[in-house]
């Protein structure tokens, strides 16, 4: 279990999560989702455990043990996963190279073969693997790419900020698919978004999380992920 206990998170001094608990199993897709400024991407860093953001009180376990001082590699190392809301470009840097040292890394056999199979069922030609990091790719190639390495890792839990926000259609069908493979191999998804409709894409039972105000307001299944796209966060 990926859990946040009572957690209470600043940043420079001002308070930005105020007791949010949160619990998430092997398999199950947890929607956290409010309105700008809320505190999702705060939860989202905290959990990873980027050092900009100070938990003032309250824990981080991962499978019964406190992360809450980890660095951040030590929790991916663990198991923990993030894409984020603005993938960077890293323009020395060649695709197929990151991959491979990240594979290595973890563990894992390198195959090149299966990356390229994985970067095609993602609808990322092979011709992406030879450019930079990100560079010149655009948002819905980015977001499509961090979900391949999600896919290549198979990672125990994944928190995933945004990965429809700025894609069209198509780039929205291939993450979908990628959450859901993700789930079906038993990796517990956190997944940040402010619309419903990518869950259409996804096709399992989930819960729903609202927060506002660094707070959780309101919890739920697929009927609150409804209401929200109907009525907005006001209602």
């Amino acid at each position: 279990m990926f859990e946040a206990k009572d957690l209470n998170v600043s940043i420079e001094g001002l308070v930005k999560l105020k007791g949010i608990n949160l619990e998430v199993n092997p398999g199950e897709l947890h929607v956290i989702m409010g309105p700008n400024g809320s505190g999702k991407t705060t939860l989202a860093m905290t959990l990873m455990g980027h050092p900009k953001y100070k938990v003032e009180s309250g824990d981080i376990v991962l499978d019964g043990k406190s992360i809450r001082d980890l660095p951040m590699y030590e929790r991916a190392k663990l198991g923990v996963f993030m894409s984020f809301q603005h993938p960077v470009e890293i323009g020395s840097l060649r695709y197929l190279t990151f991959l491979l040292e990240v594979l290595r890394k973890n563990g894992k056999t390198p195959d090149i073969d299966w990356i390229k199979r994985i970067f095609n069922k993602m609808g990322l030609s092979e011709a992406f693997l030879n450019r930079n990091v990100n560079t010149g790719f655009s948002g819905g190639e980015k977001k499509r790419a961090e979900l391949a390495q999600m896919l290549l890792l198979s990672p125990k839990y994944a928190i995933l900020d945004e990965p429809d926000t700025g894609v069209d259609v198509d780039s929205m069908k291939f993450i979908g698919g990628a959450i859901s493979e993700s789930l079906s191999r038993g990796t517990g998804v956190i997944l940040i978004t402010h619309y419903a409709r990518i869950l259409n894409e996804i096709g399992k039972g989930f819960y729903v999380h609202i927060i506002a105000d660094g707070e959780i307001k309101a919890e739920g299944g697929p009927e609150l992920a409804k209401k929200v796209e109907e009525q907005g966060f006001g209602e």
